[in-house]
């Protein structure tokens, strides 16, 4: 049963994180930061190899988490699986009681560390939404019966990047048509293409989670321009890193404006960060002492601790 589901379904706002499982066989790292987040989130995103790099399995890291009473959402991206390993791992996840489900196409491997492999990329996300579908109705993709059906809350991801809006809102309304059930965003850190994008998206009136990724250095701001296709940090964002003394405190207070920004627009917040999430939990304070001091008359909302 997924607790994210219920609770999007039942129109209360989620807030969910996202953990990049380890470089080897090694879990404690991985309890450390579940439990770091367990107060604060309704349900803990595992990255699936995310930008090409080798990692533990997003599935037995899911299960991990599962495993400890923290409600996973499994990535799994189409970069590295034919149509015979995505429904292989699509069954043993729903038979191990994982709830939800992210599907993506998947970093290129030219980005990662082992840029020599082999890119799969039999489907896309589009595709693969399409190949679930099959399996929640009891087939596999070519239609043979299963003995039972996968059960999965489906997601899927929107870049509000402007430049590709009218893209991605085509792409969303196809991953809408293939069966996504919710949406998680891409950083944006122009926050009037993030809030005119989420604008638009509404239309759709499906349940969308904004995403929104913490800085915490100039260094790291400039990385993101210079190595992470699909996000895009404006002149005047990298400025306040530059001219700050202290640039954690910039990344937190930006996190939390971001989610200000764009709260009435969307139905939750994903917070990601680069090997920091310990910082997770500060910009949701950050988020809540300054909605507390905003003109704006609506209401906060509340951690998964507070519920």
């Amino acid at each position: 049963m997924s607790l994210l589901s219920e609770k999007l379904n039942s129109g209360q706002r989620v807030i969910t994180a996202e953990i990049t499982p380890p470089k080897g066989a090694g879990i404690k790292k991985l309890l450390r930061n579940a439990e770091l987040l367990r107060p604060h989130v309704d349900a803990i995103n595992i990255t699936d190899c995310q930008r090409a790099l080798v990692r533990m399995s997003s599935l037995a890291a899911a299960k991990v988490l599962l495993e400890q009473g923290i409600e996973p959402v499994y990535q799994l991206t189409c970069r590295d699986r034919n149509t015979i390993a995505l429904q292989a791992d699509l069954m043993g996840a729903s038979a191990l009681g994982i709830p939800n489900l992210l599907c993506l196409t998947g970093d290129p491997v030219k980005v990662g560390d082992s840029p020599n492999s082999r890119s799969v990329f039999e489907l896309e996300s589009v595709g693969l939404l399409n190949l679930v579908g099959k399996l929640q109705q009891g087939r596999d993709l070519h239609g043979n019966k299963m003995n039972a059906p996968t059960k999965f809350f489906v997601g899927a991801v929107v870049n509000p990047t402007l430049q590709n809006e009218k893209s991605q809102l085509h792409r969303m309304e196809k991953k809408l048509e293939a069966g996504a059930k919710f949406f998680q965003t891409q950083a944006c850190y122009d926050l009037d293409e993030f809030h005119s994008f989420l604008k638009e998206a509404r239309k759709f009136q499906t349940k969308t989670i904004g995403g929104v990724l913490i800085l915490h250095s100039l260094e790291l701001a400039l990385y993101i321009n210079d190595h992470i296709p699909g996000i895009r940090i404006p002149e005047p964002v990298v400025q306040r890193f530059r001219e700050a003394s202290d640039a954690m405190e910039v990344g937190l207070d930006f996190a939390a404006e971001t989610m200000i920004k764009i709260e009435a627009l969307c139905d939750g917040f994903h917070l990601m960060s680069i090997r920091a999430e310990e910082l997770i939990p500060k910009a949701l304070e950050r988020y809540y002492a300054k909605r507390k001091t905003s003109q704006d008359p609506s209401p906060p909302m509340p951690s998964a601790a507070r519920r």
